[in-house]
Parts: structure tokens; sequence; C-alpha cells
């Protein structure tokens, strides 16, 4: 009989992980100790302290723990680390280390972009950003009107006929992008977080992917939240209950 007992390499992965949080992290033992829920009578651990999900933002990899075995892992998208600058307005796009929790879950979520969002796209194109209001009126060079009709962003044609535009399309006319008020359809943008959304809190999500940005996985391009293929999402959002804690290092 071998003097050892050997361990896969998903034990040994694991157990990686607790020494790298135990010392990336050692301000958290008393917090945690705080604020887990206590062990059932019966004697089995809940849901909640039994799996965790940890963020490598080194490996760019998402693993689920329950216990001392992973039972889970895949690929992840994570922030780009990089400083954004519009006009005066400062953003610095990262992942950011240390413990959350998944706070909030549902399906088929709807991305409302921050502003940074359309500065972006004004800096790359050379546009001018615009704030719309409500019941704004803008005079287009082709004669016809943006406006703010009824709640919605739409566009009065020479005839005054008045047609809202798609959401999820940018609203770019005469060198200036236009930027939806946050109660109108036109700033929400669907099947850009793709089936599911894990909240972790401050607008850090773990979430899908556009079919669009499927090749992003493994990479620091997000703006802070970790992006995951949709079937890898899928698999773990029927496997997380609200309230597991997320550590990202």
């Amino acid at each position: 009989m071998h003097p050892y007992v050997a361990l896969s390499p998903f034990r040994i992965r694991t157990l990686a992980f607790a020494a790298v949080i135990a010392v990336a992290a050692p301000v958290h033992a008393a917090a945690v100790a705080a604020d887990a829920p206590p062990a059932s009578t019966s004697g089995r651990v809940s849901p909640v302290q039994a799996s965790r999900i940890i963020v490598s933002t080194s490996e760019r990899r998402l693993y689920l723990v329950q216990g001392r075995d992973t039972v889970f892992s895949a690929p992840v998208a994570i922030g780009m680390g990089q400083d954004f600058e519009f006009n005066g307005r400062k953003y610095h796009f990262s992942t950011p280390t240390g413990r959350r929790r998944v706070i909030a879950k549902s399906p088929d979520p709807i991305w409302t972009p921050p502003d940074w969002h359309y500065y972006e796209k004004a800096a790359r194109r050379g546009l001018e950003a615009v704030h719309m209001t409500e019941n704004m009126r803008v005079q287009l060079s082709d004669g016809t009107f943006l406006v703010v009709k009824d709640g919605e962003v739409g566009r009065i044609n020479r005839f005054g006929y008045f047609a809202p535009f798609v959401p999820g399309n940018e609203i770019i006319f005469d060198g200036r992008i236009y930027i939806p008020p946050f109660s109108t359809p036109q700033r929400r943008v669907p099947d850009a977080l793709g089936p599911f959304k894990l909240d972790m809190g401050d607008g850090y999500l773990i979430h899908g992917t556009h079919v669009y940005n499927e090749e992003s996985i493994g990479q620091a391009v997000s703006h802070g939240c970790v992006r995951m293929n949709n079937d890898d999402l899928t698999r773990l959002y029927e496997m997380v209950p609200v309230g597991t804690v997320v550590d990202i290092v």
C-alpha cells in the first residue's frame, strides 16, 4: 500500500486556490465567520456554505467549489484594466478583486448601458455625444426631427409621422451620437448579457455573451463584469443559489 493518498487534479487546484485566498485576503476571515449562515440542525451544510465561486483573474477562469471539490470550471472574460477619459470624465475598467456575493439572479436580462458606452462610441468615431431629455426636439440636416415623445426616442419624417427607434441600435446623425434617457426603451439593449445574469452588486455581473462577442471569452476585454460562454453560464446558473460567495483573486 502506498504511504500517500493520490489527489485528483481538481482537488489539487482547489487546495491551491484556498492557499491563494488565505494569503491574498486574510482580512476577510473574520467577516466570513460573522456573516456566514449557521449549519442546519440536521448536520448538513447549507447550499450557501457548501458552494463558492472563485474567479481567477490571472487564469481568466471561473471555478465553482463545493467543500474541497471543484465541481465546475469554465473560461471567462474579465475587465480590460484600462483607463478611459472623455470630455473630462474619467473611468477605469477592471474586475475588482476581493469578496462579493451573488445578491440576485435573473433570466433574460436586459442591459441598460451606462454613459461610458456612448462616450466610447463617440471617441472611436470622432462624434459629439448629446444627452437627450424628455420632450427634446432636434432638427436634422435632412429636414426630419429627432424627438423624445411618449416615453420613446424616435424620428419624425417630413410628413409628420413619428417612428420610434429599435432598441439596441445607436442613434447617430450629423456627426453626433444621441444618448437616450434611461427611462426609454431605446436605452435598453436586448441579448447583450446572454441568457442569464448573476448580480454581484455595484454594477458588477457574471453574465453571458452576445453572439458577436463569443471570441472574447478568455481575454481581458470587459468593462469589469465577468463574461462567460452562454452554455457554461446556463450550467452555472442552475447550480448557484442567491447568497453564494464570490472570491475574485
